[in-house]
């Protein structure tokens, strides 16, 4: 980002502001007592540009003095966890130290980053009670004989203000140079870094994967294979929820959930629940009539009890998966349903009730006549295989690690067909048709959600507090550049060959250079994302909580195509389908389409 220019625009806009807020005020007769006020907040002003100020400069000491990655007491607990990896109490421990150390870091660099506008804003506000008071002394009527002291007051305070003004500019061009200084160099350093680690990985080797995603069957949560990238053309950039642009249809989802469609032909799949009861719906993705419901709940083995789970997530956050020939579902009590497209059940079967901190929030993929389930629980983590025909069990692999609330994944890599998980703390890809595991390589900490980025040479692990790892599949799987700086705690990225695209929970957006890691742009723009980012033709599909589609130009450089809003709030990743992008909101889901 060119934080240089940025600033220059947000002080050219806080100007104009500024100017016609003066020549607004100077139409208002001001008083003694009004002077008084203008004092007031005047003084109020400079003492917040000063706080402000002095908080940033210790945030700027602690940005440039404490890494969270060499942290003594951290680095001591990790060699014991390294001497005994099967300690359980040492591995929380590493992670709750880790997940300290990286949430102080992250704190002070927020606070260097948001510290300038208020400091320019505090300054604004003194400037202008400075320049009224100014401009009221040439008006208020003297008192005869007080000429001489007025004029002495006068100077003083021209003296005065003079200095305070060139205090705060001086102030605010330091704190816009330490501001550059502290945050990394984003042209550079992460360029030197991935380079680095390249020459002593050697050179990235394409692998065999040609993919080429469906323009009309959207069949996984992102899409075709889970990799966040949809096929055709032609989809909407601009539309409007409550005035009804571009909507084709709206309608209202009998259940809440917090699962996105899947779409195969002219039908889209979703699930709901309402924290007893779970259902599968098919929706005529044309007309937006719901063509059937079908029942999820009441199998055997189903706990009487619900598990807890978190609010956000609820019992039906698992987007379903079809093949065109199954349609299968998952719930976060363990309940697994596998129908044809007309809604009749060919089994369903509860799978163990997962067990942990979150609720179960993980999706299916298919896999060559394969129901692929990523099983998270606190009692044991594993790979599934169903047969989506008989729901045979084919294999259960058990993975190593921790419970994780991210998705499969499928790409080949090397002539291999391979499934892929986003773990804690391995990244690890299995044969989808066996369950044996191929490579891992030992990545990420704390609480891992979104699922693995994929292109045709790396594979892209990345959760909040930890990294954004690319890694290089296959045997001897190595990871080839790592960064710490924009790090989802939800939504999942998105990778073609040429870049890698990031939305956080804290409201940065960023591009890297996929296969170098250089950092080619970021924004901020003061809202979370949950949902994750899709490539669509030559544009990245961004939706932010508040319901604002952020579609931006798929390339190097950041270039805002349109920001268009459904009109609530939305943590659904949407779909994409025929020149229609479909997305779940907090209470209806929608069809967007220019035709």
């Amino acid at each position: 980002m060119n934080h240089t220019k940025e600033n220059a625009t947000v002080a050219e806009d806080v100007s104009v502001i500024a100017l016609f807020t003066l020549k607004k005020l100077r139409m208002i007769k001001i008083g003694e007592s009004d002077l008084k006020m203008l004092r007031g907040i005047s003084t109020g002003a400079a003492l917040f540009t000063l706080i402000v100020a002095l908080t940033m400069l210790f945030s700027v000491i602690q940005l440039k003095t404490i890494d969270p990655l060499d942290n003594k007491a951290l680095n001591a607990i990790k060699e014991q966890y390294d001497r005994d990896p099967d300690n359980a109490l040492i591995a929380e421990q590493v992670r709750s130290l880790d997940l300290m150390a990286r949430k102080a870091y992250f704190a002070s660099r927020r606070q260097v980053e948001t510290g300038a506008y208020l400091l320019v804003a505090g300054a604004v506000v003194f400037l202008l009670c400075q320049r009224l008071i100014a401009e009221s002394k040439k008006t208020l009527p003297s008192v005869p004989g007080e000429k001489q002291d007025q004029l002495t007051y006068n100077t003083r305070y021209a003296r005065y203000l003079a200095g305070t003004v060139a205090f705060l500019t001086i102030a605010a061009i330091a704190s816009s140079f330490i501001l550059r200084s502290t945050l990394p160099d984003l042209s550079g350093k992460s360029t030197a870094k991935a380079e680095k680690i390249k020459e002593n990985k050697g050179t990235i080797v394409a692998g065999s994967d040609s993919f080429q995603p469906d323009a009309v069957n959207y069949p996984f949560f992102r899409g075709q294979d889970g990799r966040a990238t949809a096929g055709g053309t032609g989809y909407p950039v601009n539309w409007d929820g409550e005035s009804g642009t571009n909507i084709k249809w709206k309608i209202t989802v009998p259940k809440n959930g917090q699962s996105s469609p899947v779409i195969w032909g002219d039908k889209l799949f979703i699930t709901g629940s309402d924290g007893n009861t779970c259902e599968v719906y098919c929706i005529n993705k044309n007309s937006g009539k719901i063509e059937w419901t079908a029942p999820a709940s009441g199998l055997e083995g189903e706990p009487e009890a619900p598990p807890e789970t978190d609010q956000e997530t609820g019992l039906a956050a698992s987007s379903p998966a079809t093949d065109g020939k199954s349609v299968c579902a998952i719930f976060a009590n363990g309940n697994l349903v596998c129908l044809d497209l007309d809604g009749n059940r060919k089994w369903a079967k509860n799978i163990g009730k997962p067990v942990n901190i979150y609720g179960y929030s993980s999706s299916l993929v298919i896999y060559n006549g394969i129901v692929i389930v990523q099983f998270d629980s606190d009692e044991k983590v594993s790979l599934m295989g169903f047969d989506p025909e008989t729901g045979e069990l084919k294999y259960e692999t058990i993975r190593r690690g921790r419970p994780v609330w991210s998705s499969p994944v499928i790409a080949t890599f090397d002539g291999q067909p391979q499934v892929i998980i986003n773990g804690n703390p391995e990244v690890t890809a299995f044969d989808p048709l066996t369950g044996n595991e191929l490579w891992t390589v030992q990545c990420l900490t704390g609480d891992v959600a979104p699922s693995l980025a994929v292109n045709s040479k790396m594979v892209y692990a990345v959760t909040d507090y930890a990294m954004l790892a690319a890694i290089k599949p296959g045997t001897g799987a190595s990871i080839v550049w790592n960064d710490n700086m924009f790090t989802p705690n939800v939504s999942s990225p998105a990778a073609n060959d040429n870049f890698l695209f990031i939305s956080t929970g804290n409201g940065d957006v960023a591009c890297y250079d996929a296969m170098k890691g250089d950092t080619l742009w970021t924004r901020y723009v003061m809202d979370q994302f949950y949902a994750s980012p899709v490539i669509a033709e030559d544009k990245v599909y961004m939706l932010d909580r508040s319901g604002v589609m952020h579609i931006l130009k798929a390339g190097p450089v950041y270039e805002v195509i349109a920001e268009s809003p459904i009109g609530e709030p939305a943590d659904c990743t949407p779909a994409f389908s025929e020149k229609a992008v479909f997305i779940r909101g907090k209470n209806n889901l929608y069809c967007i389409s220019e035709n």
